[in-house]
């Protein structure tokens, strides 16, 4: 009686599981999926750390689910722990990442290993040592035995792939901006198996030929410096140049960013790395080509090889192509399922799709463990994922003898494209917080013109190159000009309103709910749709509640946040007032063209808080530290009211950002000391300084003593945000302000310099908390060690962004509280609180 009712709730429950997924019927035949969800599962778990009862609980959870969804394939379904547990152990070298490297200052040493992954940038030559060696014979701790290696003025070294490079130099350990919603750029070097990096002169460094076991490196090397030479040759302009090198040789160094902005507004992004798209359509023309070639061959047509030879002859120009464009990582997953499907075909098999997939995850996953967290990975699989799920959708039984429709052959170029854009949306959300609603009609016209436009005759001109240069030249400048046509595309579908959003960055949860929402509706078949969609309504509640909870958080919270950013050697704070409002105060640094702290710190910290409309951006004075990142902020969020000193500033720096507060209409107010208080939800704000013109200082140092110097007052509590002022600023304040200058809170002046901070504005401030915002082991010193000495000593607890991170400083008007990011603070007076976030 038992034993049937078990078998009864066991049926009921499977058909339960396939009732809301239909799409687990078709397991049965696929036990790689099966291998592929349990060495996922081990990856993540032992990844992550997780103790042992939960992860032996989550894989047996994972077998139970398989049972039920192929009750035929027991022994099939076994294989999700035994591979879960070999996920665990492969992974485990890089779960426990050794910590930074770090080198004395005085230390310096003798290291050589092998060149790879070459790229000039601004007369400096940028690459990755392989298999560093030190002077002594030690070598790096695998799995990462790489450094990354800056050679000042090395553009006229004549160096290649494969060669041997042997120097002298300081290690220094990757840093990353330490804020809420942060990329973690030292894990994902670790990832890539590169463990520190490295700056010298071209002058200390000696090449030596590459190893005999490399010196094909060194050939393809040169073979991609010959094409690029040409490609910018024979382009219309260098743009087209820039993106015919990214599309045939895989070298990206040479597009601008504005450029590549241009594609990701409108999610073409994808066309630039070199992947599936790319090899697929190589690998179709050359089978086509060949298959053509033998089928004119009588002795293999008689026995039927045609077809085994047509794949096994395109795997070599689908090789070479991998191999020329440099094998990225996205390139390395294409050409492993392309030499799946080719080995298919060779042995006269129908490649079934989603096991070619599941084993090529399966392959990259067994070789490199970490590719499971690399963002491109993640999006290739997803994309192909949800195109195969688009052609269930459209596959109909039909006569092998008819010719499909006209409808059926549009909807089959039309569909597929737009389920890759969906089943990747959640992922691009995720990690990169936007949308590309453009995205699903540009891929359809932009992926064409570029698939046959540009690499196809760009590909027969790399081929004839050696062999006709002229003609090789006219089909790159073919190329050019259509590349040039598919820019324009773009720059057309980049100005459609609402193309491009902006988005809060959702958390882990919330984007796999948005996932399991579609693609419980991608894979949906056709007359099995009641179970999918009570899943989706189901992901909906579960969505709204979760939107609910955060707006009940943001807009019914009684308190003020003040949050210093981890911007590195610069400044940015962001306030968030008590019913919803926010404020950002100066944006950090950046670099024209190199590097932006508003891009890669600022605007990720303000989407991982749900922040794309900032209701004041403050400027406290124009230097570079403070206002370049800033510049990004105007361009890509909405800013209501952008607060500025009276005195503009000056320099290409200040006109590009000029240029862009102009463009984002945002309304600009001036304040001075002569300004009128204002009351934001409770939070009152009044400006101490600079003096109204004609007012205010000239001279050395007149823009930092020129800052802004705001007063927030909320409840019992004061907070005081400084700017760059120094010495002759706080002797104005001294004597201006009186007891206005007294708060709970300041961030420190200058960064901690000696120019500031004096004693007698301490004394007059009193400060019980003083947070410093300085960038790690910066070349200025700072903080100095002798104004930290005076902060203490005069009983501040101060808190460095080097040190901890942001720093977070939040008030309900009666009592303080102080969060950090990294490490837990110093302790501060028992009257205030301290809670670890």
């Amino acid at each position: 009686m038992f034993g049937r009712t078990s078998v009864y709730h066991t049926r009921r429950v499977r058909e339960t599981v396939l009732f809301l997924f239909p799409s687990m019927s078709g397991l049965d035949g696929r036990p790689l999926l099966f291998v592929l969800t349990g060495l996922v599962a081990g990856i993540l778990t032992g990844h992550a750390h997780t103790p042992v009862p939960v992860s032996g609980g989550l894989f047996l959870a994972l077998t139970a689910c398989g049972m039920l969804a192929a009750p035929g394939r027991r022994l099939s379904v076994l294989l999700i722990p035994l591979c879960a547990l070999a996920g665990s152990w492969l992974i485990a070298p890089w779960a426990d990442l050794p910590g930074p490297v770090t080198d004395p200052p005085s230390a310096p040493r003798v290291l050589s290993g092998r060149i790879e992954h070459i790229r000039i940038q601004d007369r400096d030559l940028k690459c990755t040592l392989r298999d560093v060696r030190f002077k002594n014979g030690h070598g790096l701790a695998p799995p990462c035995t790489g450094i990354r290696l800056i050679i000042k003025k090395g553009c006229t070294l004549a160096v290649a792939e494969g060669m041997h490079l042997t120097t002298r130099c300081r290690l220094r350990p990757f840093t990353s901006f330490n804020n809420p919603g942060r990329f973690d750029y030292r894990r994902h070097m670790m990832q890539k198996g590169v463990a520190a990096w490295a700056v010298v002169k071209a002058d200390d460094v000696t090449l030596s030929p590459a190893h005999p076991v490399h010196r094909w490196k060194s050939a393809l090397h040169h073979a991609r410096g010959r094409i690029e030479k040409a490609l910018f040759a024979h382009a219309p302009t260098p743009r087209s140049g820039a993106l015919l090198c990214a599309l045939l040789t895989g070298n990206r160094a040479h597009v601008s960013p504005s450029l590549r902005d241009l594609f990701t507004h409108t999610g073409t992004a994808h066309l630039l790395a070199i992947s599936g798209l790319h090899l697929g359509i190589v690998a179709t023309v050359f089978y086509v080509l060949f298959t053509g070639m033998f089928s004119h061959w009588e002795r293999p047509l008689i026995k039927g090889h045609t077809q085994m030879l047509a794949a096994a002859a395109t795997l070599v120009p689908v090789l070479l192509y991998a191999l020329l464009s440099g094998m990225a990582p996205s390139t390395q997953r294409a050409l492993t399922a392309a030499c799946l499907v080719m080995g298919a075909l060779a042995l006269h098999e129908e490649a079934d799709l989603p096991t070619t997939l599941a084993l090529a995850a399966i392959a990259i996953l067994v070789s490199h463990p970490p590719a499971l967290f690399a963002v491109s990975f993640q999006l290739s699989f997803a994309a192909v994922a949800a195109i195969l799920a688009s052609l269930a959708q459209l596959r109909t039984p039909r006569n092998p003898m008819t010719q499909r429709t006209f409808r059926q052959r549009v909807l089959l170029f039309i569909i597929p494209p737009c389920f890759a854009s969906f089943g990747t949306a959640p992922l691009v959300w995720y990690h990169f917080g936007y949308a590309s609603p453009i995205g699903l009609l540009a891929n359809l016209i932009l992926v064409p013109m570029t698939s046959f436009g540009v690499i196809l005759p760009g590909l027969a001109g790399v081929l004839i190159l050696p062999l006709c240069a002229p003609l090789a030249g006219l089909l790159f400048a073919l190329a050019g000009y259509i590349l040039e046509g598919t820019i324009q595309g773009a720059s057309l579908f980049a100005a459609v309103p609402g193309g491009y959003l902006l988005l809060p960055r959702p958390g882990l949860a919330t984007s796999l709910l948005v996932m399991i929402l579609l693609f419980s509706l991608l894979l949906s078949t056709p007359h099995k749709r009641k179970g999918p969609l009570l899943i989706a309504i189901f992901c909906l509640l579960l969505l709204g509640q979760r939107a609910t909870t955060a707006y009940m958080h943001r807009h019914h919270n009684p308190t003020l946040r003040v949050t210093v950013l981890d911007v590195g050697q610069g400044s940015a704070a962001v306030l968030a007032f008590p019913k919803g409002k926010r404020w950002l105060v100066d944006g950090g640094f950046a670099w024209p063209g190199r590097y932006d702290v508003g891009r890669f710190a600022v605007g990720p910290y303000l989407q991982a808080a749900q922040i794309t409309t900032l209701d004041a951006v403050v400027l406290t004075h124009p230097e570079s530290d403070h206002m370049g990142g800033l510049i990004h902020i105007l361009k890509n969020f909405t800013v209501k009211t952008l607060f500025l000193g009276p005195r503009p500033g000056r320099g290409a720096l200040w006109n590009r950002f000029d240029e862009a507060a102009t463009r984002c209409g945002t309304r600009i107010v001036h304040l001075t000391d002569r300004s009128p208080p204002m009351d934001v939800e409770g939070v009152h704000i009044t400006c101490l300084h600079p003096e109204a013109l004609p007012k205010g200082f000239t001279g050395d140092g007149s823009v930092n003593n020129n800052s802004l110097v705001l007063r927030l007052a909320y409840g019992d509590h004061r907070f005081l945000l400084t700017g760059d002022i120094m010495e002759k600023a706080e002797d104005r304040l001294l004597a201006d302000a009186g007891d206005a200058l007294k708060a709970d809170v300041m961030v420190v002046p200058h960064h901690g310099s000696r120019s500031s901070s004096t004693r007698a504005f301490l004394a007059r401030v009193t400060p019980s908390i003083g947070v410093i915002s300085a960038g790690q082991t910066n070349r200025y010193g700072l903080p100095h060690t002798e104004v930290m000495e005076r902060y203490l000593r005069a009983g501040c607890a101060l808190y460095r962004t080097d040190l901890h991170g942001a720093v977070t400083i939040e008030s309900n008007g009666v009592s303080l509280s102080v969060s950090t990011f990294l490490a837990p603070p110093p302790p501060f007076p028992s009257s205030l609180t301290w809670t670890q976030p």
